[in-house]
């Protein structure tokens, strides 16, 4: 069975502003495994791996959060690399043309869950 984890109950999910999911399988000198949840310009509820296409590391690293300065794309904050919320659709940087591992969103209840898809 796949495992989920709870995201927030859904009124709580609005657009322009990114949430963590922390997903299991992480073991010690691993990059955080964890899911990037938002809602994207038209109000469907996004889910995405946050691992960069063009090295593995967390789009997030910094205090800053995976948003650009706009708030509609996620942004790689090693490289530069810019995604769109939509589909994961690298539109710049050196991953472009590459999507983003896409995870799958439940709303059951009026709360979100996010599944983790193993390693």
């Amino acid at each position: 069975m796949t495992a989920r984890h709870r995201v927030c109950a859904t009124a709580e999910l609005v657009a322009g502003e990114a949430r963590y999911v922390a997903l299991a399988g992480w073991r010690e000198g691993d990059p955080p495994r964890r899911a990037i949840v938002l809602r994207d310009r038209h109000g469907a509820a996004r889910a995405y791996l946050d691992l960069c296409l063009h090295l593995p590391v967390p789009l997030s690293i910094g205090p800053d959060g995976p948003l650009d300065t706009d708030r509609t794309h996620l942004l790689c904050r090693t490289h530069g690399a810019r995604y769109r919320p939509e589909d994961g659709l690298c539109i710049e940087g050196p991953c472009e043309g590459e999507s983003l591992q896409a995870l799958e969103l439940i709303d059951e209840g009026g709360v979100i869950f996010v599944t983790d898809p193993g390693k």
